[in-house]
């Protein structure tokens, strides 16, 4: 799966908390990857159902959404026409403001957002770009390597089969949050619920959040 990254310039308090959460990962026991961007990756992909893990450090809060693209966008494979790039452009400047997604009891300040995007449209284009640029070989060569680049395409394909959005966000909150309300439902009619689950200073919880029952409450 080719995936681009979209990273916010981090400050010193942001690589402070990424640090710290790093530490808090690992004595909690969670198998989250310090809660970063890699959190969800083992995670198993099913269609309308999304992912959200939630940690606490101090004032510092780390959020991981994992959503299927199949229900981000409406289709589960690289964006070829006009109206599927814009789309996808479309979904991934959602991804990187965190208010179109998510409501909260309390003011935070958004200190680093990181979005991992099933595919690099530009890439592929200069990888086609590359492929036209092979014209000195001869008519054999040309032959096996047009096959091979159509079985790598075959072979891209099926590995995007099953492709996720997952963007992780770092904020810092002038006091505990009571409540956390995922907003961004109606951007993805086909989402039926997502498993959330937190560690704070206080404890762990876990719940379904649905369309419905969009809100989770945090006893801190």
């Amino acid at each position: 799966m080719k995936t681009i990254s979209i990273t916010r310039k981090k400050s010193k308090k942001a690589l402070r908390a990424s640090s710290f959460f790093l530490k808090v990962g690992a004595l909690v026991g969670l198998s989250l990857a310090g809660m970063g961007i890699n959190a969800v990756h083992a995670a198993p992909h099913t269609h309308g159902e999304g992912k959200l893990q939630i940690l606490q450090a101090g004032s510092e809060w780390q959020f991981v959404l994992q959503l299927p693209s199949a229900d981000v966008l409406g289709f589960e494979y690289a964006p070829t026409t006009a109206n599927e790039k814009h789309r996808y452009q479309n979904m991934q400047g959602m991804f990187l403001r965190f208010d179109d997604i998510f409501t909260l009891s309390n003011t935070c300040e958004l200190l680093d957002t990181t979005l991992e995007s099933p595919w690099d449209l530009a890439e592929e284009h200069d990888e086609h770009d590359e492929h036209d640029e092979h014209d000195e070989h001869d008519e054999h060569d040309e032959h096996d390597e047009h096959d091979e680049h159509e079985s790598e395409h075959e072979d891209h394909a099926h590995r995007n089969t099953h492709s996720d959005f997952r963007v992780a966000y770092l904020l810092s909150c002038q006091g505990p949050l009571k409540r956390i309300e995922m907003t961004g439902f109606p951007h993805w009619p086909s989402l039926h619920h997502v498993n959330a689950t937190w560690v704070t200073n206080e404890g762990q919880g876990a719940m379904e959040i649905t369309p419905d029952q969009s809100a989770l409450s945090i006893n801190n």
